[in-house]
Parts: structure tokens; C-alpha cells; sequence
């Protein structure tokens, strides 16, 4: 009877999901702008509450590049109720949180906590009085400085740091500090209270703020806290607002690394491209991730050809296809593993492959049978449980719902099973043709140092140093 009861409990969840709502969510939006999301589960006697906010690394300009990490890390710092970092930290002990943190992406800044949901409305107003009316101390300013270019240089002396931020300077060349949330080191100790003040009216207002409250819960007590406690923030009446996309690369180019961690012998091979921005084209981003999880088949027919044609390579299932979902840089890139040695040279087998990655591309875009019907079915299926999984833990769903709220729009994240499952071949082959085939693309190949020693840079790639890693160094 039990087992009845779940299994109808989970065909309503689905159902309820197809008519693009989620099951025990209450959203509201205040007249100043401000949206309350309210998820309601009574599982457990507890409450996580989160806001976020639609700025971060893509709101940035080459002066201000970092500072929403060092403003993340000054609203702990004390405002108006909790006026130091001791009195912050001391009443989060007193809600009795369990996990809290703050954080700063590309595309939003957030905070939040878990705590006992007979504490929710003091946890709302712990948020409100934080997010709102931070003190921005002279003297806190000084330290926090201090701690967030200290952080800024332990990310400089990391090898993936240096090579993920050559990538990102390369492929997103025009803008690349809307894709660095730390920035240069010079923009945080040159940081004013001005500056942050600016920020706050600018960016941390309520039209620009989504609230998650979710877990046991009222959502009527909920909507009347948050009304009392926010209702009379100030909106901002000129929002920002993207003015230009990242343009293609101009060309082709092809880039080289000594990555310590590295396995002995072994070479990193990536293909970076463009992929669509998921405002500016939903559609494809919906064929781009049913692709990813039809190439995701260890006995896909895209991995075993690549395989076959590639001498060198690791083995297929080391084969992969990324699609990496933003509103502003959304990025493909395809890569593998290759053993180098025994007359196996990495920069052979990276041009190699690039080659036959694209004429399985193509190939692809133009088979209407590359992929079996069954094959889109169990796919689609597979993407549509990890939604389902995912929404089984209040905290954990909000997580996602947040991101998806920031980076394209809630519509987006209601709509994507009924979207997904429209995904087909013509669909695919779309996608594959605006955004990989014909494409500049960016070429990569990680290896030791005692490999490179080996095989240092060939004509055409350019090495990526640590020096040279970072836009800011070319300015």
C-alpha cells in the first residue's frame, strides 16, 4: 500500500510538472518588485531560506571586475541589527543554523541558511536586515581587502585557475571580465565605500531579488513576514541591463598547458565553442542538453566513431560533450584523453581528432537516423527523473531553482520537460549547424611538465603561462 501510495504521489508530481507548475509552490511578487517563492514540504522541521540576486561577473566593467566577490564577503561583516561580524555570526548560532553560505557566480550573487522553521521569520528578517542595510566599515573595508586578495593570489598560483581563465579570455575576448569573478587585484584595493554603495543601489534592490523560502512552512504566515519586513524597499527605477553578447572568436585558435596534476603520459584534448545564450535562443539550449545525454551512452555511435578514427585515444567512454547553460558566455566544448608515447605525438592527435570530432558533426547534422527513436526516448527520460530527484529536498531544489531564476527565468525551468521532450533530429541538427559546424573553435591540449619537455609548443599553439593567463594582464 505504501509502495501504491508513492508511486501515486510521484505520477501527480509528474503531472503537475507537464502543466508547468511545481507541486507545493507558492510564488508572489511584492509591489516593489521583489519575487517570493515558497516551497512547501513538511517532511522535516526545517526552513531554508535564500535570496538572490541578478548581478555577479557579467554585470562587471573592467574597473569594477571582483567586487561583487568582495561585497559578498562584506555584507558578514555587519549592518544596522548585527553591527559586526560577531554579532552577525553570534545571531545565525542563536537561529540555530546548520549550513549557511554566501557565494558569487557569473550570473548572481546569493546567500542563505538552514535553520528550525519555528525560527522562519526571524531567519527573514535576518536576511532583510543584511542584504539591506549593510554598515560598509571603513576599517572592515581594510581587512576584507586583505582576505579577498590573498584568495585572488591563491587563485593566481593555481594551474587550473591560470588555464580556465586563458580559456575564457580567449573564447569570450571582447568582454572576458564578465566571465572572471575575481578579478585583478588592483580593482579590490583600490575598492571604495562608494563604489559598494553604488553597487547596492544599482544591483541589491527588490526588483532585482528573488526570496526562496522552502521546507515547513506557511505560505500565507511566509508572505505575510516577508510583506512586513521588505515591502518598503525602494526598487530601483533604472535597471541594468546587458547592452552586447559575447561575439564569435574572429578565427581559430589552438593553446598549449603544463598542468602539474596532470597523469604521466597522458594528454587533456578540448574543443571549445560558443553555444547559445539562453535567452537569446531557448530552443537550442533544449537540443543541446537532449544531445549531451545521448552522447553521455558509453556505446554511443558518436564516442565509438571518434574512437576508431583517433589513434592514441584513452578509450571511448573518455570521450565527452559539455553544453554549459548561461544568459550571458553559454559554452560548448568536446574533449578526451589521449596516451602519448610509442610514436602517439599530442599535438598530431589533437588535430586529429578536432577533425573527426567536426565530420561526425556533420555527419550527425545530416543522418535523420544517427540516433535510433528509442534512443531520444530514454534520453528524455533520463533527463526528465534528474529533475524529478532533484526536487525531492527542499534546499537542494531551491539551489537549482535560484540558478535558473538568475541565468533565463522560471517559465524556462517550468517548461523544460514539455520543451525537452519536443527535442528531434531537425531539432539537433539545428543547433549542430549554428553553433559547431563551420564555427571558430578554440583547441586545447593539458599535459605534465615532463611531457611537455617532450613535446613542447608546435607551430600554431600559443602556451599559456601564468604571467599571460589573465585579461587583465593584457591591459
Amino acid at each position: 500500500m505504501k509502495k501504491l501510495r508513492l508511486l501515486a504521489a510521484a505520477l501527480l508530481f509528474a503531472a503537475a510538472l507537464y502543466a508547468q507548475d511545481i507541486p507545493g509552490m507558492t510564488h508572489r511578487v511584492l509591489d516593489n518588485g521583489l519575487e517570493l517563492f515558497m516551497l512547501e514540504n513538511h517532511n522535516v522541521p526545517l526552513t531554508t531560506v535564500q535570496i538572490t540576486f541578478r548581478c555577479g561577473a557579467l554585470t562587471q566593467t573592467p574597473e569594477t571586475a571582483g567586487l561583487f566577490h568582495l561585497y559578498e564577503h562584506m555584507l558578514f561583516k555587519g549592518n544596522r541589527t548585527y553591527k559586526t561580524q560577531t554579532d552577525f555570526m553570534a545571531a545565525m548560532k542563536s537561529l540555530g543554523v546548520g549550513n549557511w553560505n554566501g557565494g558569487t557566480s557569473t550570473e548572481y550573487v546569493t546567500y542563505y541558511f538552514t535553520i528550525p522553521s519555528d525560527k522562519t521569520e526571524e531567519g527573514i528578517s535576518f536576511w532583510s536586515e543584511a542584504v539591506r542595510f549593510p554598515l560598509f566599515n571603513e576599517s572592515e573595508l581594510a581587512v576584507e581587502k586583505g582576505v579577498v586578495t590573498n584568495e585572488i593570489k591563491g587563485y593566481h598560483n593555481d594551474p587550473s585557475d591560470n588555464f580556465s581563465q586563458a580559456v575564457s579570455e580567449r573564447l569570450f575576448y571582447k568582454y572576458p571580465w564578465r566571465r572572471d569573478v575575481s578579478g585583478p587585484v588592483d580593482v579590490i584595493q583600490n575598492c571604495t565605500i562608494d563604489q559598494l554603495r553604488e553597487m547596492q543601489k544599482t544591483f541589491y534592490t527588490p526588483d532585482n531579488c528573488a526570496l526562496f523560502v522552502a521546507g515547513d512552512i506557511n505560505p500565507e504566515e511566509v508572505e505575510t513576514w516577508v510583506s512586513k519586513l521588505m515591502g518598503d524597499w525602494e526598487r530601483n527605477p533604472d535597471p541594468y541591463v546587458i547592452q552586447n553578447a559575447h561575439p564569435l572568436m574572429a578565427g581559430n585558435s589552438r593553446a598549449v598547458f603544463q598542468e602539474p596534476s596532470m597523469y604521466p603520459g597522458f594528454a587533456k584534448i578540448q574543443m571549445y565553442l560558443r553555444g547559445p545564450d539562453v535567452l537569446a535562443d531557448p530552443d537550442a539550449t533544449y537540443a543541446a542538453d537532449v544531445l549531451l545525454t545521448l552522447l553521455d551512452d558509453p556505446n554511443s555511435r558518436f564516442r565509438n566513431s571518434i574512437y576508431a578514427k583517433v589513434p592514441g585515444l584513452y578509450a571511448p567512454e573518455y570521450i565527452w560533450e559539455m553544453y554549459y547553460t548561461q544568459k550571458d558566455g553559454g559554452q560548448i566544448y568536446i574533449g578526451t584523453y589521449a596516451v602519448i608515447g610509442q610514436g602517439i605525438d599530442p599535438y598530431e592527435t589533437a588535430e586529429r581528432f578536432k577533425d573527426a570530432v567536426l565530420e561526425e558533426i556533420q555527419v550527425m547534422a545530416d543522418d535523420p537516423d544517427y540516433f535510433a527513436a528509442e534512443d531520444y526516448g530514454v534520453m528524455k527520460n533520463i533527463l526528465e527523473d534528474q529533475r524529478l530527484l532533484s526536487m525531492e529536498v527542499p534546499s537542494s531544489f531551491i539551489s537549482e531553482f535560484s540558478f535558473w531564476w538568475a541565468s533565463a527565468s522560471t517559465d524556462y525551468f517550468k517548461g523544460y520537460i514539455d520543451n525537452m521532450k519536443k527535442v528531434d533530429h531537425r531539432a539537433i541538427a539545428s543547433y549542430l549547424r549554428k553553433y559547431i559546424t563551420g564555427k571558430p573553435w578554440l583547441m586545447t591540449i593539458e599535459m605534465s611538465p615532463d611531457l611537455f619537455t617532450a613535446h613542447p609548443a608546435a607551430e600554431g599553439y600559443e602556451e599559456i603561462l601564468r604571467d599571460s593567463a589573465y585579461w587583465w594582464q593584457k591591459r
